[in-house]
């Protein structure tokens, strides 16, 4: 490349990366095609695909297969990143359901701005496409609903999920699989398949405040284990406890972690996989955001690399097509008769309506098409949210950079309270969830969990940029 080529391209890309930063151009929107800047800044095809190659190796925008280029901000301007938690080496009773009712009512107040989506936004779901398959369900198994099912699931729509355990390097059968009431009714069958009252699971810290309860109201002890925000659970403190045996089970969220975002290496994955094996201990693994990766392949799982079926692996479709349809399942052989019986016992089946529903949506619809629709839009708004933050919260404020999934954590420095900053902001009708419902020692009382679910709007900048005057407050 000739210097003055060379000077043209980078002289474009700086003129392109101040609009990104002065906000012409805002995260999400499309730049010009490469013909267009071609066209319009005279200069060769070759240099204006240099000009996005530049910004594109900077972080400022990416590209999307034959969509063209899109700006996504640059990620080395965020806040630094939290460092590895440092929980209590001891087993705790758990005692938050009653901060979690507080928070929950507060939520659903009329007039609320909302940050505390637990699911991508309906309007980026596919409910056209949903409410066809409702009307060709009822047309086409007029009576099917009416009857019991199998207690393990409408056979059709387990086969369904089999094929889709491909995308995580399964190969499951339908008879594997056992059809639940969304993921929580999912790991607490899996919770009492494999522990009993006062026995000790083994936790992210922070891990997602449901799965607490569900160990809360199982008269179960929580382990918090050491969590990096990028890399997932200290696996070295995780094997310690097991050589103690200290541990009647783990149950992580290996991909994506509410709140951290974080996401456990194919490596590790792979590690722990055996260490379940050597100390035969169970793994009740939560995937429910590993089809929501911004990466360009979806991530494997603990049982993808499980060979003594010691992981309990659950999921639903509540995160990525429809949470109201409480569709969730388990794929486990080693516990099946077990879990059968528990899923009896819990709620005696899941209702075939929303199961036909589905499989009408899954026969009819590429997931794959969906889902790639659906992480881009997940993508921006998460990036949306950092960039606000970084706006409007103090110096020394620690974010996440999750590469997947819904959630942000966020650090403030001490002594911020965002225990008594839920209270202040419910004052100015915004909802967040305080950091103190991720963890069962009372810990966390400076951070707090955005979600990037729903769609980045003026109301949300605002709510964000009213936290940011609060918190600045408090640190006076």
């Amino acid at each position: 490349m000739n210097k003055q080529k060379d000077f043209l391209y980078l002289q474009l890309a700086d003129k392109i990366e101040t609009m990104i930063m002065n906000g012409t151009y805002a995260i999400g929107d499309k730049l010009p095609s490469v013909r267009s800047l071609h066209r319009e800044q005279g200069i060769s095809i070759s240099t204006a695909l240099q000009v996005y190659l530049h910004l594109e190796r900077k972080g400022w925008i990416a590209a999307r297969e034959k969509s063209g280029y899109f700006v996504q901000y640059a990620r080395h301007l965020f806040p630094a990143l939290p460092p590895q938690t440092l929980p209590a080496k001891t087993p705790t009773r758990v005692n938050i359901s009653d901060r979690v009712t507080i928070v929950r009512h507060t939520a659903q107040r009329k007039g609320m701005t909302s940050l505390i989506g637990a699911a991508p936004h309906p309007s980026i779901l596919p409910g056209a496409k949903l409410s066809k398959a409702f009307r060709q369900a009822a047309q086409e198994d007029k009576t099917a609903y009416i009857p019991y099912g199998d207690l393990a699931g409408y056979e059709p729509l387990r086969r369904h999920i089999a094929r889709l355990s491909l995308n995580w390097g399964g190969a499951v059968s339908p008879d594997d699989i056992v059809i639940t009431n969304g993921a929580i009714e999912a790991a607490t069958i899996c919770l009492r398949a494999v522990a009993r009252s006062g026995d000790t699971i083994a936790i992210e810290s922070p891990t997602f405040f449901g799965l607490l309860q569900a160990i809360e109201n199982l008269g179960m002890k929580a382990l918090e284990i050491p969590t990096d925000p990028v890399s997932g659970i200290n696996l070295n403190i995780l094997e310690d406890n097991f050589r103690k045996k200290k541990v009647a089970a783990c149950l992580l969220i290996t991909n994506y972690n509410n709140p951290l975002g974080s996401c456990m290496p194919d490596t590790a994955k792979k590690q722990l996989a055996r260490l379940l094996e050597q100390y035969e201990v169970p793994l009740i693994e939560d995937d429910v955001y590993g089809d929501l990766h911004f990466r360009p392949e979806r991530p494997k799982t603990v049982k993808t690399y499980d060979r003594a079926d010691m992981v309990i692996y659950c999921s639903s479709f509540s995160k990525s097509v429809a949470p109201g349809l409480r569709i969730g399942w388990i794929i486990n052989q080693r516990y099946r008769e077990r879990l059968m019986h528990l899923k009896f016992m819990s709620s005696a089946g899941t209702g075939m309506v929303p199961q036909l529903l589905l499989v009408k949506f899954l026969d009819q619809q590429r997931m794959d098409l969906h889902l790639k629709q659906l992480r881009q839009t997940l993508h921006i708004q998460q990036l949306q949210i950092s960039k606000a933050v970084q706006q409007y919260f103090p110096a020394g404020t620690l974010l996440t950079r999750p590469e997947g999934g819904i959630s942000l954590w966020v650090v403030l420095p001490p002594p911020a309270d965002t225990w008594e900053l839920h209270r202040q902001a419910l004052s100015h009708h915004i909802a967040f969830t305080p950091g103190a419902l991720f963890s069962s020692q009372q810990q966390y009382n400076n951070c707090l969990r955005l979600s990037g679910a729903d769609p980045f709007s003026e109301e949300l900048s605002w709510a964000i940029q009213t936290l940011g005057k609060l918190i600045h407050k408090q640190l006076k």
